[in-house]
């Protein structure tokens, strides 16, 4: 297979010498591995829209601009039995050389892509590949699952093959039960989120005749889902989101959206809302909705509306319908935004950790992570309080991803 190299792996322990690692390094051969690549995915736990080959085809269609393939496949008497699907961001001279989960900015979650069966073998494995190689220094993995397979199986295995694993500060994936219905949850809400709520509706009303689509792979034909699409793209160009490179007109982020809404649509789980006064959409979120759960990926609104709060009222008329249809969860996406916590305090559990292999730069990386940096942090503190600021004025203020107003 083109772009891909094979080793030997696992052969110290005993249930892991038929376990055969390769790297896949080109689009190409990443494109190949799609059904047996699902498959693998069907038999994950937790199960997720986010271990599909669709999510991460599209978020290398982003990442490609700045990264190289290195995904890491096991096999078991020929059949695919895990994926760690990795990338090399591009590397400057003398820096740190990194490998990561293929993740863009809405992903909500990562994680080895292995049944629970055949987790420890496959963890094995890979660990032993991961060890034996000295092209790279540091491992991040991010979006983890606080039980999913990199915390349950490949940290251990890494562990064991005595490279330095530290667990770093990740927020949880905050999200709305839908089990019960609209009014009980919406009853429950506190009586100033109640009235901001009224507040959002009467000013939005005053500025002209509102109208709310929900657009999905069920209820439209394909030119009016791909009109819909275009609207949410144009509304990411004029949300505050156009100043941080992540807006959906720029090149990574449009291949990624466009990438995923063609397969989302044809999978049946794509589902965009859009609010429109006077027929100018001034606010939308983007969803993918898989297996019983809604995962908000995108929500932006027109930033010069930000006193009619388009984005406001039309997260509280779309999470009603989403009651009452058997589904599970909706999902916020991860990040600690004060309109997720006023909605819900329900999250779930995400980690971080980042490794460091025994290469000369992979241990100045562990000194400075481990010991350098939390000193400087220290006496930082320190210095503030001698000074009698509060550090928290300093608070970096950028507004977090699918901020509504």
């Amino acid at each position: 297979m083109t772009g891909q190299t094979s080793t030997r792996a696992g052969q110290t322990r005993p249930g892991t010498s038929d376990v055969r690692v390769a790297t896949v390094t080109s689009a190409a051969a990443f494109a190949a591995l799609e059904e047996r690549w699902n498959e693998v995915a069907a038999s994950a736990a937790p199960s997720s829209v986010f271990h599909r080959h669709e999510w991460y085809s599209a978020a290398w269609a982003w990442r490609r601009l700045d990264s190289t393939l290195s995904l890491f496949t096991a096999t078991v008497e020929g059949s695919l039995a895990g994926i760690l699907p990795l990338i090399r961001p591009a590397h400057r001279r003398g820096r740190t050389r990194r490998l990561e989960l293929l993740t863009v900015p809405d992903t909500q979650l990562a994680d080895l892509i292995v049944s629970p069966e055949d987790g420890p073998r496959v963890a094995t494995a890979l660990a032993a590949e991961l060890a034996r190689l000295r092209d790279w220094d540091t491992l991040r993995l991010d979006y983890l699952p606080a039980r999913g397979a990199v915390a349950e199986f490949l940290v251990p295995a890494l562990a064991r093959r005595g490279m330095r694993v530290r667990p770093d500060e990740r927020g949880g994936n905050p999200h709305v039960a839908l089990a019960g219905t609209w009014n009980d949850y919406y009853n429950a809400r506190s009586r100033s989120l109640k009235k901001a709520v009224n507040l959002a509706a009467n000013r939005l009303h005053k500025a002209g005749d509102v109208r709310i689509d929900w657009i999905t792979s069920g209820n439209s034909d394909p030119s009016r889902f791909e009109a819909a699409l275009d609207a949410a793209v144009d509304l990411s160009r004029r949300s505050w989101k156009r100043d941080t490179g992540n807006a959906l007109d720029r090149a990574g982020p449009q291949a990624f959206i466009r990438a995923l809404s063609h397969a989302a649509y044809h999978r049946g789980w794509a589902s965009i809302w859009l609010i429109y006064v006077d027929e100018r959409p001034l606010a939308m979120e983007y969803q993918l909705i898989h297996d019983g759960d809604v995962h908000a990926l995108r929500a932006d609104f027109d930033a010069d509306c930000t006193d009619i709060s388009p984005g406001s009222h039309l997260f509280r008329h779309l999470l009603e319908p989403l009651f009452g249809r058997g589904w599970r969860r909706y999902y916020l996406g991860p990040g600690d935004n004060p309109y997720k916590r006023r909605w819900t305090r329900d999250e779930e559990p995400l980690t971080r950790v980042i490794v460091y292999n025994r290469t000369w730069r992979g241990g100045r990386a562990w000194m400075r992570d481990r010991w350098v940096k939390p000193a400087l942090r220290a006496a930082r503190d320190l210095l503030r309080r001698g000074r009698g600021t509060d550090s928290d004025e300093h608070a970096h203020s950028q507004p977090a991803d699918r901020l509504k107003p």
